[in-house]
């Protein structure tokens, strides 16, 4: 299976022997409990049923957990890993030694109180497990022989400030780890990433460092169902999202939108099934428990029960847990209504017509990314402006643009952002027009050209013929380009 943005999320079992910081779950570090689902919700169980405040509810914390990749020929001592850690804290912290777990190849346990984290931290070392191959595409993390696990529960409503503080804590204290690999949702963390993401004298908490998003279907063609998930929300206390039956070729606007929800959720609570969220201005969806989606699809479509069952046989019972789905506000069919995805949402979105919500810290995460990559959007640009093929040369015109701010805060301290499309640089400053009418600026109508300084802008983006960049992928979309003009 591959995420969105192609990366492999088969977790490598690196850190599953980590001891118990609390959490009735930790015996499992990739949160998803016994294998056989216990704890879920149970695919028969009546849809109807599904109602109420404990449907989204969680049946025990569940704990996160990462090892870091120690190049050194000899393992790390627990003595260097508590100074470590204590002299990047700046103070004393309560330390205690575990029990190890000889049996799994633990060489030792550490229990420690960091501050700004609510819940122990465990730390611990074991040799590290073979990678398969590609798992660790990284050479310098597949090269390491030891490990330096650490494991918690992050605190609800907290969970991306305990994250981005517990990853700067574990890369900061050891500077030698090559890499550190999220065994909650299989992401792996290069060192040069971990600089720019967590070490970084200007680097803020990114709500998007919690989850990954996975896409399952059955081939390549456009038009296939596609089921999108996410995997990590459940560690923050959450539900995590689906979207079920999505034709492939919306995959990428699905992964956007399942990423809004996610970040909006982690500021405020669930609500109840069917009842409408708001995540931008006049738009709505619902989140609908799996179990009311899943009995309506083909068995062999990804996100069906028999799916799912399949996959509690293979070991993997996190699909039948605590699930929302992604869907319109209302039902659709013109036979039976059925909740279905959000198609004219998604469609505004491939459009450039819808305007979602950020949450505050996905906004400030997001700006602060769109600022750093900001000079490779302008070489892609000018990349793009220097092509001879017509159909590559159209695009400087078309394909580029950036979001900015219109208009004032309102009374939930939320400021309308704006997307322009982009038609000349000129040094730090874009002339663009704007590309859909706002809601809260009257004065201004789709195609009013405008002039906004790099410091205005909080995002970009780059409509490509095969796929959408931002900056996130700004070193993909340079590749894109060269590709496009017959470079690479």
């Amino acid at each position: 299976m591959k995420s969105p943005d192609d990366e492999p999320l088969d977790p490598q079992p690196d850190g599953d022997s980590a001891p118990d910081p609390g959490s009735s779950d930790a015996s499992r570090p990739d949160g998803h409990g016994d294998a056989d689902g216990e704890g879920g919700a149970d695919a028969d169980t009546n849809a109807d049923e599904l109602t109420g405040e404990s449907v989204w509810e969680l049946p025990a914390p569940i704990a996160s957990a990462w090892v870091g990749f120690w190049p050194h020929p000899d393992a790390p001592t627990r003595d260097e890993v508590g100074r470590a850690v204590a002299s990047w804290v700046g103070r004393e912290v309560e330390m205690e030694s575990s029990e190890p777990d000889e049996d799994e190849g633990m060489l030792w346990a550490l229990m420690v109180n960091i501050p700004g984290v609510n819940s122990p931290v465990v730390l611990w070392a074991e040799r590290a497990l073979n990678a398969e191959p590609g798992q660790l595409e990284d050479p310098a993390m597949a090269a390491c022989k030891w490990v330096v696990g650490m494991q918690t529960v992050l605190e609800p409503g907290e969970a991306h400030a305990e994250y981005f503080h517990l990853m700067a804590m574990l890369a900061g204290s050891l500077p030698e780890l090559t890499g550190i690999l999220d065994v909650s949702n299989a992401r792996r963390w290069p060192r040069q990433e971990i600089e720019e993401q967590f070490l970084a004298a200007d680097a803020v908490p990114n709500d998007e460092s919690l989850w990954t998003i996975t896409a399952v279907a059955t081939s390549d063609e456009e038009d296939v169902p596609m089921m999108l998930f996410t995997t990590g929300l459940s560690r923050c206390g959450l539900p995590e999202l689906e979207m079920l039956e999505v034709p492939a070729r919306h995959s990428q606007a699905a992964a956007i939108l399942l990423n809004h929800v996610a970040s909006l959720l982690l500021e405020a609570p669930p609500p109840e099934p069917e009842e409408p969220i708001e995540i931008g201005p006049d738009i709505f969806v619902t989140l609908i428990p799996w179990q009311e989606c899943a009995r309506y699809i083909a068995e062999e479509t990804p996100g069906s029960t028999a799916f799912r069952e399949v996959a509690r046989e293979q070991g993997d019972g996190s699909l039948m847990a605590v699930r929302a789905v992604i869907c319109s506000a209302k039902k659709r069919g013109s036979f039976k209504q059925l909740w279905a995805w959000p198609i004219e949402i998604i469609e505004s979105m491939e459009a450039g017509r819808a305007v979602l919500y950020a949450s505050e810290h996905s906004a400030a995460a997001t700006e602060r990314r769109a600022q750093r990559t900001w000079p490779k959007f302008a070489t892609a640009f000018a990349s793009v402006r220097r092509a001879e093929e017509p159909d590559v040369l159209a695009l400087a015109t078309t394909a580029f643009q950036v979001q900015a701010p219109l208009g004032t805060v309102d009374e939930h301290d939320r400021r309308e952002q704006g997307w322009f499309t982009v038609q000349r640089f000129d040094h730090d400053v874009v002339d663009a027009i704007l590309s859909e009418e706002p809601v809260t600026r009257q004065d201004l109508h789709v195609g009013d050209a405008i002039r906004i300084p790099r410091a205005e802008v909080t995002d970009w983006r780059v409509f490509l013929p095969e796929e959408v960049f931002g900056p996130a992928r700004s070193d993909a979309l340079l590749a894109a380009v060269d590709r496009l003009r017959g470079l690479a």
